[in-house]
């Protein structure tokens, strides 16, 4: 009988990355903000993924990157790229995170909403342990 793992929070971990690789250059969250947008600003979002074994949750991501010009949204997609590799085999938000890639983008997809702002935007798949604790079977 194979004991399944309660999956770690996947979004957590890699809204995590972005912020430490961004710091004060790009705001991070998992919306949008309702005003004010910011010059620079990274939305992420779990997008789908899979569990095929007890111990890891393959969570697909989508990045959507937003900035004022094309230089800098292509410059932000791949910083986060660049963390998302970095952070493989090492510990965030309190989870292990073992593998990044299956990686599709970065393309440039302008937002219909928001004109005044590029938008590049990848996915990829970001490998997470799954945590210590058996998932309750249902009764």
């Amino acid at each position: 009988m194979r004991i399944w793992l309660t999956p770690q929070p996947a979004l957590l971990g890699a809204v995590t990355v972005l912020e430490e690789a961004f710091g004060t250059y790009a705001m991070v969250s998992t919306k949008l903000p309702s005003r004010n947008m910011p010059d620079r600003f990274v939305k992420v979002s779990r997008i789908g993924g899979r569990q095929d074994d007890p111990v890891t949750d393959r969570a697909r991501i989508l990045v959507e990157c937003y900035a004022k010009d094309t230089a800098s949204v292509e410059h932000m997609c791949n910083t986060a790229r660049a963390a998302y590799r970095n952070a493989c085999a090492t510990r965030v938000a309190g989870m292990w995170i073992r593998w990044y890639g299956n990686e599709s983008g970065p393309v440039d997809f302008p937002h219909p909403g928001i004109v005044d702002r590029e938008r590049w935007q990848f996915t990829a798949d970001l490998w997470i342990k799954s945590n210590q604790l058996a998932t309750p079977e249902p009764h």
